[in-house]
């Protein structure tokens, strides 16, 4: 007997979730393997919610929107490397869920005091990091930074990025405090344990790659990844700027950085010979990395080699 699931009540659900992240050219063997691969999402979200906060064709929906033009294998990619649970968590917490704000409070922020004090270890300092990353990525949720986590890596050590990147800006400020050099140290420090900063024998044709990825985006793309996170402006910032209301300037910033991570995987994959499970690690490495990559490269790129 098929599995059933508090997600999804009917295996015509898997298989209309499949139909959905699947290309036309899926055969009807890719599409059982890809409703098998999604009944194992559905039944590990089950395990952890009894009353399920968010919908699954609302899941499949946030799924979709991120694999664009994927193919058969890529959709099968990322099924494989999903942190489905910690994505869902995330999903419902950008709609406000109350159990789902309190899990990802004990799950992500709780635990970010030894990371955060690696910057500046007095309690007020790391008390108020806390609270900026909180703000960050649950107040106006749905446009938040939390939109931006796509399940390629842990929620926490996704979290413990952008609090560190929160860290690092509050001592760098107007009066550099700590001088950049050694911020850089702090972050790598606080970060790379559990990341895995990219292998060393990968960093090369990983930055030409990224350098690449930037460069084939259209300028208005680039300028607006730089205003985002060079010059820290939010989508209500952004929005007049763009002339768009806040949630488009949203989903801009989401696409330039699915682009933006669709064309580095295509270079890798020219550049780098080596077996798709150590390819999609790489890329889930990347991925988890993407926001600090942006600003570490963009911060290299001369303005007007940006500009439009």
């Amino acid at each position: 007997m098929a599995m059933m699931s508090a997600v999804i009540a009917s295996d015509s659900a898997l298989a209309a979730a499949a139909a959905r992240l699947l290309p036309a050219s899926a055969d009807d063997e890719d599409r059982r393997a890809t409703v098998d691969r999604l009944r194992r999402v559905a039944a590990a979200i089950d395990e952890q919610w009894s009353d399920p906060p968010v919908a699954w064709a609302t899941y499949v929906d946030e799924l979709a929107a991120r694999w664009t033009d994927h193919d058969v294998e890529g959709v099968s990619a990322e099924l494989e490397r999903l942190h489905a649970t910690e994505l869902y968590l995330a999903l419902a917490c950008r709609r406000g869920h109350p159990e789902a704000m309190r899990r990802f409070e004990a799950l992500a922020i709780a635990p970010l005091g030894p990371a955060i004090a690696r910057v500046d270890a007095n309690a007020s300092f790391v008390d108020e990091v806390k609270q900026r990353v909180r703000t960050k990525l649950l107040v106006a949720p749905q446009e938040g930074k939390l939109s931006h986590y796509a399940g390629q890596g842990p929620l926490a050590t996704w979290v413990r990025v952008v609090a560190v990147r929160e860290a690092i800006g509050m001592r760098r400020g107007p009066s550099r405090l700590v001088s950049d050099d050694a911020l850089a140290q702090v972050h790598h420090d606080a970060t790379d344990p559990e990341l895995g900063i990219v292998k060393a024998e990968y960093r090369e044709q990983f930055a030409r790659a990224f350098r690449g990825a930037l460069a084939d985006l259209e300028a208005d793309e680039r300028n607006l990844l730089r205003l985002h996170y060079l010059h820290g402006l939010g989508v209500d910032a952004l929005a007049p700027l763009l002339k768009v209301h806040r949630s488009s300037a949203a989903r801009r910033i989401v696409k330039v950085r699915q682009t933006l991570l669709a064309q580095t995987r295509r270079r890798l994959q020219i550049e780098l010979a080596i077996g798709r499970h150590e390819f999609d690690q790489l890329m889930g490495t990347i991925a988890s990395r993407l926001d600090l990559s942006i600003e570490r490269f963009m911060r290299s790129t001369p303005q007007d080699a940006v500009a439009s």
